[in-house]
C-alpha cells in the first residue's frame, strides 16, 4: 500500500490543485507531507489518497489464450478499480518473467516443437510448466486524515 498526498490553495472564489506527491511508502512520510502541508499558511485543503496495487495470477489453458490476430481487450476492472496491466507468465520455464500475448505464443510454439511434445504431451502440458495470466489492477480511495494516527510505520 502507498498513499499520495495533494495539497489545494484558495484563489478568489475558486479551489486550485496546486500539487500532489509521489507515492509515498512509508507512513512517517505521509505525516511528514502532511505536517509541512499544514504550515503553509495558503493551503486550503489537503487530500489523503490510499493506493492498493492487487495483483491476480490465474492458470489458464493454452486454449484459453486470446484469439490470435485479434486485438486483446483488457478484462473488465472491478469496481473503483484500473487494470493498469495485464501479461502472461509460463511457470516452470526459465526465465520466468512477464510476457505479451505474442511472447507467450512464441514461447509456447518453440515449446511444442522440442522432444517432450513430440513424445504426445499435450498443450503446454510439459511436466511443471503452468500458463498464467496476470492481471494488476490499482485501486485508489480518499482517505481521512484520521488515517495518520492508525498507520504503523514498520
Amino acid at each position: 500500500m502507498t498513499w499520495s498526498v495533494s495539497v489545494y490553495r484558495r484563489s478568489g472564489d475558486a479551489e486550485v490543485h496546486e500539487y500532489t506527491s509521489h507515492r509515498l511508502t512509508s507512513p512517517a512520510l505521509v505525516r511528514e507531507h502532511v505536517d509541512l502541508a499544514r504550515e503553509r499558511p495558503w493551503v486550503s485543503r489537503i487530500a489523503l489518497t490510499e493506493h492498493v496495487r492487487e495483483v491476480t495470477r490465474r492458470v489458464i489453458a493454452e486454449s484459453d489464450l486470446p484469439v490470435g490476430g485479434l486485438p486483446t481487450t483488457a478484462p473488465p476492472a472491478p469496481a473503483r478499480g484500473v487494470v493498469v496491466a495485464r501479461f502472461y507468465e509460463i511457470g516452470g520455464s526459465l526465465p520466468v518473467c512477464p510476457l505479451s500475448l505474442d511472447d507467450v505464443r512464441e514461447r509456447l510454439r518453440e515449446l511444442h516443437r522440442g522432444p517432450a511434445y513430440a513424445a504426445g504431451v499435450s498443450e503446454a502440458g510439459h511436466a511443471g510448466l503452468r500458463l498464467r495470466e496476470v492481471t494488476i489492477v490499482d485501486f485508489a480511495r480518499e482517505a481521512s486524515d484520521d488515517i495518520l494516527s492508525t498507520l504503523c510505520d514498520a
